[in-house]
């Protein structure tokens, strides 16, 4: 059997911890929750977290990382599909649902540190500088496809978009905790009729949007 280089076994001990931090959170929350009992369910030491984490706060940021650079692949692949945008919204708003929700532990355990973050002000500043990390990927990407499609949303910033549409997965992920027969196609027609409003809102706010108010108001 080949041996496992140290970087190999630091990897495996920091999954391990986060993969029991994740079960240990969901179930207790995370100030119920010590560092002696994520440690031991992982078949680790309390010193065997710390040479890896400094706090419980700093795990989660990590699981955090990698969930969302996970997301963030998953949607530069959705969208850069031959389809047109209509249906690019809804198919990657279905895997994005599937993707997040298929770990059935993330959804509770980000709303989990979601509500921390609320209470604590220190932690809420690292969690919204990975959040806002986050978006800021995810504008990145809808602005390269609003400028391969060659045209402007209707809305001053396309990084207004991007919040929006966090926004609704975060509802919508939300009311899959409360209700999960929720399904992940309810979700990617969400996505796909608010892309087919912004459009809409493109076709008012076009050449002839003005001559159209004209006549709307004469007739009014």
């Amino acid at each position: 059997m080949k041996t496992k280089t140290r970087k190999e076994q630091q990897a495996e001990t920091r999954s391990r911890l986060m993969q029991s931090a994740a079960r240990l959170f969901c179930r207790r929350g995370l100030e119920q929750a010590s560092v002696d009992e994520v440690a031991r369910d992982a078949g680790y030491t309390k010193g065997a977290f710390y040479a890896n984490f400094r706090s419980k706060e700093e795990l989660f940021l990590a699981m955090m990382d990698e969930k969302f650079a996970a997301e963030i692949d998953r949607l530069d692949e959705a969208l850069r599909s031959g389809e047109d945008i209509d249906e690019q919204a809804r198919h990657a708003g279905e895997d994005f649902i599937r993707f997040a929700s298929g770990d059935g532990e993330w959804p509770r355990l980000f709303f989990e540190f979601a509500a921390y973050a609320a209470r604590n002000d220190q932690f809420r500043e690292e969690f919204m500088t990975r959040y806002r990390a986050m978006r800021e990927r995810v504008t990145t990407l809808y602005q390269r496809r609003v400028t391969e499609l060659g045209f402007e949303p209707p809305i001053d910033e396309v990084e207004k978009v991007a919040v929006m549409t966090t926004c609704m997965a975060n509802g919508f992920l939300m009311e899959k905790l409360l209700e999960p027969d929720l399904s992940e196609e309810l979700y990617g027609t969400m996505m796909e009729i608010f892309i087919r409003g912004l459009g809409a809102m493109m076709e008012d706010e076009g050449p002839g949007a003005a001559s159209r108010a004209t006549r709307a108001e004469r007739g009014s």
